[in-house]
């Protein structure tokens, strides 16, 4: 019996922990941070390793960053926003 990847989806999901689901919203958070970072510098020309130097900080730090591995401070988001000619905002989701 075949089944739809959105069913087997929400049944995995729902066999999720609560910490699980809390982890999981967390790296969705990052990964969306991460899009915007990796557009933003390819929108500019730049590297990896050039928007650190940029930022004062190292490409490894960029990796993870856009790989969303981490979720950076606010001074750091400042920093690189500054480094790509951006702002940090907050904005209403759409879910609100």
């Amino acid at each position: 019996m075949s089944h739809a990847y959105d069913e087997v989806v929400a049944s995995r999901r729902a066999q999720l922990s609560p910490d699980a689901v809390a982890q999981g919203e967390v790296f969705a958070e990052a990964y969306k941070i991460a899009l915007q970072v990796m557009d933003l510098r390819e929108k500019h020309g730049l590297t990896q390793a050039q928007l650190a130097r940029r930022c004062g900080m190292s490409q490894a730090d960029i990796s993870r960053i856009e790989r969303g591995s981490t979720s950076p401070t606010t001074r750091t988001l400042q920093r690189i926003a500054g480094a790509l000619e951006a702002e940090v905002r907050l904005v209403a989701s759409n879910s609100a």
